[in-house]
């Protein structure tokens, strides 16, 4: 299977399934474990429509606390994070992703307290290859970012035999968050 029949495969998958319902049983999984309790800073994204909606881990991570960072699209090839206090602050961004303005500053996740990054993908395999929607932007993040990480999966897009290319950041199994909880 190509990576584009993966897409397509996974994007089909996607449409039968109801989003709010997946980021619901993903929220209530994540908040349970302990890498969510322990971590001060967290690494989400706001969530297209056919994206399990994150807008309850958002939520929490703010009522906890806890620093939220969103990703910001720079150009084709680049993306930084940014604190974000109030998810009234988002605004349509780049792809349509909601994102934070231009006037907030950038931050570097690694000077960052406890981090979490809780990671989008079309589909994932069960031995932890990641299928994105073909940018790089996280790819590039995860080739230097050293804290703990989740990869958001429903369970319907965990397909076996994906393609893996040498530049894609792998996650174990123990990394892949579904709206059951960890699969391992």
């Amino acid at each position: 299977m190509t990576k584009q029949e993966a897409r397509a495969l996974a994007k089909a998958r996607r449409r039968a399934l109801d989003m709010q319902a997946m980021g619901s049983g993903m929220a209530q999984a994540l908040f349970a474990l302990p890498c969510w309790q322990q971590a001060g800073t967290v690494l989400a994204f706001a969530a297209l429509p056919d994206e399990p909606d994150t807008g309850l881990i958002l939520r929490r991570a703010l009522a906890d606390g806890k620093r939220l960072l969103l990703p910001r699209v720079l150009s084709r090839a680049e993306m930084d994070w940014v604190e974000i206090p109030d998810l009234a602050l988002l605004r349509p961004g780049s792809y349509g992703i909601p994102e934070p303005p231009a006037n907030l500053p950038a931050l570097d996740p690694a000077g960052c307290a406890a981090p979490l990054a809780l990671i989008p993908c079309l589909a994932a395999s069960p031995d932890g290859v990641r299928l994105g929607r073909g940018g790089g932007y996280y790819d590039r993040f995860l080739a230097q970012y050293k804290g703990a990480r989740l990869l958001l999966c429903p369970t319907a897009t965990v397909l076996n035999g994906l393609p893996c290319d040498a530049w894609d950041v792998r996650f174990a199994p123990e990394e892949i968050l579904t709206e059951k909880g960890i699969q391992l």
